[in-house]
């Protein structure tokens, strides 16, 4: 799909992500309709954020607070704020900054991809394809496995969305800003993605795996117990499935030094229930290729690959 607006690196203010601005008729119906859209929107918005955080962290939480309000139409200033940070790396200010700035993005691919008419071609598939390729570009996990959102939890907050698209009248309008850029929203454009979408109502499970570089924290020489790894900033406790690996290991064919990583294939499953919320995650080493003697800093092992 070919894309209308550029999104920029700029805030519309100091502290605003997204401004939603609201051109209505104070004509037509009482003066709280405007403020009854604006909070249907808010929530939809607020929805299709949990579901996008989720490819971050399943644990992940923000909430969109208001930072300013104009009376001019009805223009609402909104900031995206975290409320629970599971990892101690999503901590850092500048990562918290890119999932804001992630999440803004992600809104804007789903508020566009519904503008577009709905037609035999329109896979919600492809929109969630999309929100973890803008996952991927943030880097902030150091696995990575970013899972696309589950299409039928999407779907959720995307039908709630076009819902309120219809509580406008005629020559009223809606337009999102972002930086300099104004994006004028689609008000005809009303269809449901639920309607559209093949949901088979059963429970779902993502399987992604993927070779990496792990520097060996603290290893498993008598039992089996989860080794614990380095990846970057981030400490991983895995359980090591590949049993000639470890047989071979405890015979002390592959003796360990402190600064040694391994090159490992690691498989990553996400649970779903009929929902689609996630109800579990699980992490494992599934094959080990190699040891890499005093691999040094994380960094380092991913220069030539």
């Amino acid at each position: 799909m070919v894309r209308r607006i550029q999104i920029l690196d700029e805030e519309p203010n100091a502290d605003a992500d997204l401004v939603l601005k609201i051109n209505y008729d104070p004509d037509i119906g009482s003066a709280a309709r405007a403020f009854e859209i604006a909070a249907d929107l808010i929530h939809s918005l607020e929805d299709m954020d949990r579901v996008f955080t989720q490819t971050i962290d399943a644990e992940l939480e923000t909430a969109l607070i208001v930072e300013d309000l104009q009376k001019s139409s009805l223009k609402i200033f909104l900031r995206n704020v975290p409320k629970s940070l599971p990892d101690e790396a999503l901590k850092d200010a500048d990562i918290k900054k890119l999932i804001g700035h992630y999440l803004v993005k992600a809104k804007y691919a789903a508020i566009e991809w519904l503008d577009e008419p709905a037609n035999e071609n329109r896979k919600l598939t492809d929109l969630t394809e999309e929100i973890a390729e803008l996952a991927r570009a943030t880097e902030v996990r150091q696995l990575p496995d970013y899972p696309p959102p589950n299409p039928t939890r999407l779907s959720q907050p995307l039908d709630r969305f076009q819902e309120t698209k219809r509580k406008f009248s005629s020559g009223e309008g809606l337009t999102i800003t972002l930086g300099k850029e104004d994006y004028e929203v689609n008000l005809e454009s009303d269809w449901l993605p639920s309607e559209t979408s093949e949901d088979t109502g059963d429970e779902k499970e993502l399987v992604n795996e993927q070779d990496l570089f792990l520097v060996i924290g603290k290893p498993d020489f008598i039992g089996n117990a989860k080794w614990t790894f380095k990846h970057g900033k981030k400490t991983l406790s895995l359980n090591i499935l590949d049993e000639e690996w470890l047989s071979d290991f405890k015979k002390g064919s592959f003796p360990i030094k402190p600064g040694d990583a391994l090159k490992v294939r690691l498989r990553v499953e996400h649970h779903y229930d009929a929902k689609g919320n996630l109800t579990s995650s699980s992490e494992e080493i599934v094959k080990v290729f190699e040891v890499i003697e005093d691999a040094g800093s994380p960094s380092d092992l991913f220069d030539d690959h």
